[in-house]
């Protein structure tokens, strides 16, 4: 296969992707949230509002309300917004009007957790499917980003700004303190789901050794629980000493594989382990996806 098959092979998969993941947005909104005024911010949070107020088809609203984001997105920030930002604000609108006016398929449940659990969940899958396709569906996602550039506020912040600003409107509007936790509770869910999409169910750790004895740890490491291990040159400032620090990525489960390694070899040794969000290279999954 040439390259501009494997390229056009991965686009073709990209594109399909964020239309499964728009679809299941789709039914996150149409049958379990929006019908019960639930929303996790952003342009489903306008949508939710106009749809109860004014009955305004939800995937039309969210259509027109994103049309001068993408515009505004398109002139700051450039191709970045381009046809698979389009491909996922269409896809989303239509198939959310689709299922509610098309299909004329009612809300699933009007219990309001059930419908901010499943919904958050179904949500958070379908947009960690578009992010997995390195597409967006604009929204608060321009909002935030435009934020963060004029204004210096981090990223993080400026999407808990924008999604709990509309979040608490929604509450004002419909005169319900109760709604507004519903809301907060499908954002939390959604973001969590969407990390795992995105970061993989199964984290990494990275572990750092300071051993006298790193030489034999590194040995035993590399053949027993067969993964690679770094040497760093590293000088000890209390001890005055100079020796090599390890440095090794495993899987969680393999955690403790190494901790009984290194106790039998040397009690004393100091073990640093933390998460890894983000990896990729020889030997791991392919997990550095977005802005590609």
């Amino acid at each position: 296969m040439t390259e501009k098959e494997l390229i056009l092979r991965k686009s073709i998969q990209d594109y399909v992707m964020i239309l499964v993941g728009s679809l299941l947005m789709a039914v996150a909104f149409m049958l379990f949230l929006i019908p019960n005024k639930v929303n996790a911010g952003g342009v489903s949070g306008i949508a939710t509002i106009l749809y109860h107020t004014f009955h305004i088809p939800a995937g039309l609203t969210m259509l027109v309300t994103n049309i001068p984001l993408f515009l505004m997105g398109l002139y700051f920030f450039g191709k970045k917004f381009g046809l698979k930002t389009v491909t996922g604000i269409v896809a989303s609108s239509a198939f959310s009007d689709l299922i509610d006016k098309g299909l004329g398929w009612g809300a699933l449940t009007d219990n309001k957790l059930l419908a901010t659990v499943y919904g958050g969940l179904i949500l958070g899958v379908g947009l960690g499917i578009i992010f997995r396709g390195r597409g967006t569906t604009g929204g608060s996602d321009i909002v935030a980003r435009m934020i963060n550039k004029f204004t210096h506020i981090s990223l993080g912040w400026s999407f808990m700004i924008v999604d709990t600003g509309i979040i608490i409107l929604t509450g004002l509007i419909f005169q319900d303190v109760e709604l507004v936790l519903f809301c907060l509770i499908s954002l939390a869910i959604s973001s969590k789901v969407v990390d795992v999409m995105v970061e993989g169910l199964m984290s990494e750790k990275a572990i750092m050794i300071i051993s006298d004895a790193w030489t034999d740890i590194a040995r035993r490491i590399m053949q027993e629980v067969h993964r690679g291990v770094t040497g760093l040159d590293s000088h000890g400032m209390y001890t005055d000493k100079e020796r090599r620090t390890l440095y090794t990525v495993v899987a969680t489960r393999q955690v403790e594989e190494i901790r009984r390694i290194v106790r039998q070899i040397d009690p004393n040794a100091f073990m640093i382990i933390s998460n890894v969000a983000i990896l990729q290279g020889e030997g791991f999954r392919d997990r550095t996806i977005l802005n590609e």
